[in-house]
């Protein structure tokens, strides 16, 4: 990418327009990590074999959720794009093909969910873990239709550029997370107490609750309601809209898969170190994934940024949007490595008072600050190649960088002394992280300047 001429006022200016994305997207993103986090608390008070079913099944649910979603996140930037180009028409179909895509998306998560004890049975749990495990899995699928359908009009409302609505709804499900939580982990009145699986029920709840705030937004809103209006057809349409949305979605939601399927797979290849190993992991997982949410939506602004430019053939606009965004994901990333290192025992310190389970996650925490640099970097990069329509590239190297060097790599870190004097353990696969992150970053930085050469050179 060529330097052009820009003021420090044009920079500024982006900045903001890049923040006003960015903030709601992050505080609605913030929100919902934050309902992991009351799960976790809230749990962890029940007892440990309740905080380690919470660990196992979030992990086990996540790459379910993370596919469907990563599909549907291909209507932001076909969206943007659109906006653009001024292209009303397309923007419908897109809308409307991508919720006729989350009905099957959302049924296929519920099917997976719900056969999952042969996977459980392997890991070896005691009685317990495995009956808390299975029955939140089995509670929370019944969910994942109404978060699906609701993630196809959050990305199309996000792709007109407007993330106000994603902040306010999220916020609704954290309201209403805490007193479900409460009723159905604790029991209260005719209501048992189911423990962890009561999270699972009250989870599944919120989803379903988020999807009709959703749609309430969607008709009532002065920016999305137009589109709702002059559909040639109702019928699910591949050669207009879907074939779209699922060449640039599927690739997207693998590459996706491929880092969220990380942690969830150390999760599982874990379980052999001991429960307090398992909660360990958890807690650093936690709030890794909580501060991780900033540079997470830089990066989706600067896809609808970028994806808008590229719609309207802007070159000088992309090149200032592609600086900002990059030199914000920068600052933010050195800062969160910074609080993480230096207040890691602080930090710990709010999930758990077990002494064994606190000095795993400060050690996992000192590895956690060594990549956050990388993942902001690599997130923020991934995020302008969405917006470029660019995602297979993404997709290999995130299979390289994660399941190679980060899983395969942590895996032979952890258990054998091929690569280090004597096993590490749940740190060597913390150290593959770091290594497969740091890969990530140049490769997609790479990919980003050579696209954009392409595309704008």
């Amino acid at each position: 990418m060529s330097a052009i001429p820009f003021s420090g006022k044009q920079l500024q200016s982006e900045l903001r327009l890049l923040f006003k994305l960015a903030l709601p997207i992050f505080f609605a993103q913030l929100a919902l990590t934050a309902l992991g986090f009351v799960d976790t608390i809230m749990s962890g008070w029940v007892g440990t074999d309740d905080l380690a079913a919470i660990g196992l099944g979030s992990n086990i649910m996540l790459p379910v959720f993370i596919f469907s979603t990563g599909v549907l996140l291909a209507l932001t930037p076909l969206i943007s794009k659109q906006e653009g180009a001024g292209n009303a028409d397309a923007i419908r179909v897109y809308l409307q093909q991508g919720l006729w895509l989350a009905l099957p998306l959302g049924a296929v998560s519920v099917l997976v969910m719900l056969n999952l004890d042969g996977l459980l049975r392997w890991l070896d749990l005691s009685p317990n873990v495995f009956q808390l495990t299975s029955d939140y899995l089995f509670y929370i699928a019944w969910g994942l239709p109404g978060i699906a359908l609701y993630q196809a009009l959050r990305f199309f409302w996000e792709g007109l550029g407007t993330t106000q609505a994603t902040m306010w709804i999220s916020f609704l499900a954290l309201f209403f997370n805490i007193p479900l939580n409460a009723l159905f982990i604790y029991g209260y009145g005719p209501v048992p107490a189911l423990g962890a699986a009561g999270c699972g029920v009250a989870s599944a709840i919120v989803m379903w609750l988020m999807f009709a705030a959703g749609l309430l937004y969607v008709f009532r809103s002065a920016v999305t309601r137009p589109f709702l209006h002059g559909w040639q057809s109702i019928a699910p349409r591949w050669q207009a809209g879907m074939n779209d949305i699922l060449n640039l979605g599927i690739p997207n939601s693998l590459a996706l898969l491929f880092e969220v399927s990380l942690f969830s797979f150390i999760a599982l290849f874990i379980v052999k170190l001991g429960v307090e190993v398992i909660a360990g992991h958890q807690v650093a997982i936690s709030f890794t994934s909580m501060v991780f949410m900033l540079p997470l939506s830089v990066a989706m602004a600067i896809t609808v940024r970028v994806g808008k430019h590229y719609g309207a053939h802007n070159r000088a606009a992309m090149l200032l949007s592609l600086y900002a965004g990059l030199g914000a994901a920068l600052v933010i990333g050195g800062s969160l490595s910074l609080l993480t290192y230096f207040f890691r025992h602080e930090i710990v310190g709010i999930y758990s008072s077990d002494d064994a389970v606190l000095a795993v996650a400060v050690t996992l925490l000192v590895y956690a600050a060594a990549y956050q640099v990388f993942d902001a970097i690599q997130v923020a990069c991934a995020g302008a190649l969405r917006g470029l329509h660019d995602t297979r590239v993404t997709m290999l190297v995130t299979f390289l960088s994660y399941w190679i060097i980060g899983l395969a790599g942590g895996y032979v870190l952890a258990y054998t002394d091929w690569l280090s004097a004597e096993p590490l353990g749940v740190s060597g696969f913390w150290l593959g992280i770091v290594i497969g992150l740091s890969l990530a970053a140049v490769l997609l930085a790479w990919r980003l300047k050579r696209q954009f050469n392409v595309h704008f050179g």
